[in-house]
C-alpha cells in the first residue's frame, strides 16, 4: 500500500518489550538497527525502559499458537455462543503481548545512528522526536505513554502476559532495541503505539503499518503482522467512532524490520487535526482507545470477549437457534480456507436478530446502495445545479437493477460538483448519519488502483436494510427497494427462494468476493438477509454458502 501523500510532522513507531536498565545490554547484544523515516510519517520509534515483572519463556510463539487454536477450536467468534464451562485454563494466559509506546522524553539524546535491519548498511537515527498536540500541547511521547499503560492493565486483567519497551519517558532506547527486547522475551506479537501528525489540521483518523511482503526482513510475516493491523484498527475506529484510513506498508521502520514476531504500529489519531488530539486527552474516550485496541487484540486470537449464549442472539426461538447452527456450518467452511464470512438475519415480525460477523469486508457493488441513499438525499441540490430529475433516476436505477459502475462513479462526481473524492466525502458524511462506523466508500468503482477500498459490515447494511423497508430517515426509500426488487442478479439470496415471494436485493461480486443483501417478503413473515464472503478462492462455493442460507433461513421463519 502506498501512504498517502499529505505531509505528516514527525511520527514514530513502537513496539517492544520492558525489561530492567541493568540486563538490556544482554538482551540487545544481537541487535543494533533503527528505523528510517517513512515519508510524510514520524521518523522516530519507542524507547525500551525497565521490566517490571518477569517474563517467562517456557512457551514458545508456535507453542501458544497451537494452545489457543486448540481452545477456541469449538469457542469461535462464529460459535454457538454456549459457554465453554470445561476449560479449565484461561489460553489468554499463554500469550505474551508486547507494548511499545512510542518515542521518550525529548530530553534524551537519541541522535546517534543504528542500522535500518539486519545486516543493513544503510543507518538510521536511533529514535525521532514524537508530535505534539496542535490544541492540547500534550507531547507524542506522553500520550503513547498513557494509552500503552492503561492498555498493559486491561490486558493483565485479562489474563495475558505483558511486557512494555519503557513505562516512563526517560528510558533511552532505540528502535531496534525496541524490538529486540521482545524478540528475546519471547513475546507472541509487538503492538507499537503512536500517534500521527499532518500539516492539513483538517486531516484526522486512526492507520496502521507493516513491513509488506517483499520487506527483506520481515516479508514471511506479513500476512500475520497484516491481520493482527487490520483486527486492531477496525476494532478501534469501531469502538473510538475514529476515521478509519487502512493498513499501510512501509520498509523503512527499524523497529519493524528487526522483529521476529508478527509487528504492527497503530498511529491512534492526528494530534494536528482538533477533534482527534481533543479526543485522545479525554479520559472517557481514552477508555474506549484501550478497549478498541484490546477487542482487536482478542479477535486476533479468536478470543471474543463474552461467550454467553444472550450475546450473540439473545431469546432465539428455536427455529432462529436452527437458522443460527445451521448457517454456522456452512461459514465455518468457508473460514477454515482462510476466508471472510459474516451473515445478517433480522425478522421483521419478531424482532429476533442473527448476526454472525467477521467484521470489515470488500463492499464490492454493495455500497451502491449507499450511493443512492446519497443522490437521494441531495438530489434537490443536483437539480439546482443544472441535472433533471430523470436523468437522476435513470443512474440510479441502472446503478441498483444491473450494477452499472459507470452509472455510479457518475452520481458520485455528480454529487461531488465533478470532484469524485468530494463526492465520496458526500456518500460518507451520509453514511455516518446513521451512525455506521465501518462502512465506507474510499474510491470510484473499479478503479482498483486507489490507495483506499470501499468496505461493509454486514449489521450496518443489514440495518440500513431495515431503514429501506420503513422508510425511516431513508430519502427515495421506496424507489430504492423498487429498483432492487427488478434487480437483473438474482442467482443468489432470489433463486431458492418460491417464484410467489417478493425480492428486494443487491449483489456484490469481486474477484474474491461473493455477496448478496436483501429484503425478503415472504408469505408470513418479512425479513432481512446478508450474507457476504471475502478473500474467496472461487465462487462456486461461496456462492452456493449464500443459496444455502438463504434456503435456511427461509424454511424456519416461513
Amino acid at each position: 500500500m502506498i501512504i498517502k501523500n499529505y505531509k505528516l510532522k514527525n511520527k514514530k513507531h513502537y513496539i517492544g518489550v520492558l525489561i530492567n536498565i541493568s540486563i538490556l545490554s544482554s538482551f540487545l547484544c544481537s541487535c543494533s538497527l533503527s528505523d528510517l523515516n517513512i515519508p510524510g510519517l514520524h521518523n522516530s520509534e519507542p524507547t525500551t525502559e525497565v521490566v517490571t515483572e518477569a517474563v517467562t519463556q517456557e512457551q514458545t510463539p508456535t507453542e501458544a499458537a497451537k494452545v489457543i487454536k486448540t481452545a477456541t477450536a469449538t469457542d469461535s467468534a462464529f460459535d454457538k455462543a454456549t459457554p465453554t464451562k470445561t476449560e479449565k485454563k484461561n489460553p489468554r494466559e499463554d500469550i505474551l503481548i508486547a507494548i511499545d509506546p512510542g518515542h521518550q522524553s525529548e530530553d534524551i539524546d537519541m541522535s546517534d545512528t543504528e542500522p535500518n535491519g539486519p545486516d543493513s548498511s544503510e543507518m538510521k537515527t536511533k529514535a525521532a522526536e514524537g508530535t505534539v498536540g496542535a490544541y492540547t500541547d500534550v507531547p507524542e511521547y506522553q500520550l503513547n505513554l498513557d494509552i500503552s499503560l492503561k492498555l498493559r492493565d486491561e490486558l493483565k486483567k485479562k489474563g495475558y502476559k505483558v511486557i512494555m519497551t519503557r513505562e516512563n519517558n526517560e528510558t533511552a532506547i532505540s528502535n531496534m532495541e525496541r524490538a529486540c527486547l521482545a524478540n528475546d522475551a519471547g513475546a507472541d506479537i509487538s503492538i507499537r503505539i503512536h500517534a500521527n501528525g499532518s500539516d492539513d489540521p483538517s486531516i484526522n483518523g486512526a492507520m496502521a503499518l507493516v513491513g509488506s511482503s517483499s520487506n527483506p526482513y520481515v516479508g514471511e510475516l506479513y500476512d500475520d503482522s497484516y491481520k493482527l493491523a487490520e483486527s486492531v484498527l477496525d476494532n478501534y475506529c469501531e469502538t473510538t467512532g475514529m476515521y478509519n484510513e487502512g493498513v499501510s506498508t512501509s520498509d523503512t521502520m527499524t523497529g519493524i524490520n528487526w522483529s521476529t514476531i508478527p509487528v504492527m504500529i497503530l498511529e491512534m489519531g492526528y494530534m494536528t487535526n482538533p477533534d482527534d488530539d481533543t479526543n485522545m486527552q479525554d479520559p472517557d474516550y481514552q477508555e474506549k482507545m484501550v478497549e478498541g485496541i484490546v477487542n482487536g487484540i482478542e479477535a486476533y486470537y479468536n478470543l471474543p470477549e463474552n461467550v454467553s449464549d444472550d450475546n450473540i442472539s439473545p431469546k432465539l426461538s428455536n427455529n432462529s437457534r436452527q437458522i443460527m447452527d445451521e448457517s454456522l456450518e456452512y461459514l465455518e467452511m468457508l473460514r477454515s480456507e482462510g476466508s471472510l464470512c459474516s451473515a445478517y438475519m433480522k425478522n421483521l415480525s419478531t424482532g429476533e436478530t442473527i448476526k454472525l460477523s467477521d467484521g470489515k469486508q470488500k463492499a464490492a457493488s454493495i455500497i451502491k446502495l449507499f450511493v443512492a441513499g446519497a443522490a437521494y438525499r441531495n438530489i434537490d441540490d443536483l437539480i439546482k445545479t443544472g441535472y433533471s430529475r430523470s436523468e437522476i433516476e435513470e443512474l440510479i436505477k441502472d446503478m441498483i437493477t444491473i450494477s452499472d459502475n459507470d452509472a455510479c462513479n457518475e452520481l458520485v462526481t455528480m454529487l461531488g460538483g465533478d470532484d469524485p473524492d468530494a463526492g465520496m466525502s458526500v456518500v460518507n458524511k451520509y453514511i455516518s448519519s446513521f451512525g455506521y462506523k465501518t462502512t465506507r466508500m474510499g474510491r470510484l468503482m473499479l478503479d482498483f488502483e486507489a490507495q483506499n477500498e470501499n468496505y461493509v459490515e454486514v449489521s450496518e447494511v443489514g440495518d440500513y436494510l431495515e431503514k429501506l423497508y420503513t422508510g425511516k430517515n431513508v430519502e427515495g426509500a421506496d424507489k430504492i427497494v423498487s429498483y432492487m426488487m427488478q434487480q437483473e442478479y438474482t442467482e443468489k439470496i432470489p433463486s431458492v427462494l418460491p417464484e410467489n415471494v417478493a425480492v428486494a436485493n443487491k449483489t456484490g461480486d469481486l474477484e474474491d468476493v461473493e455477496s448478496d443483501a436483501a429484503i425478503v417478503y415472504g408469505e408470513t413473515t418479512d425479513y432481512i438477509i446478508c450474507v457476504f464472503t471475502d478473500k474467496i478462492e472461487g465462487t462456486d462455493t461461496s456462492s452456493e454458502t449464500i443459496r444455502n442460507i438463504s434456503e435456511i433461513t427461509y424454511k424456519y421463519w416461513e
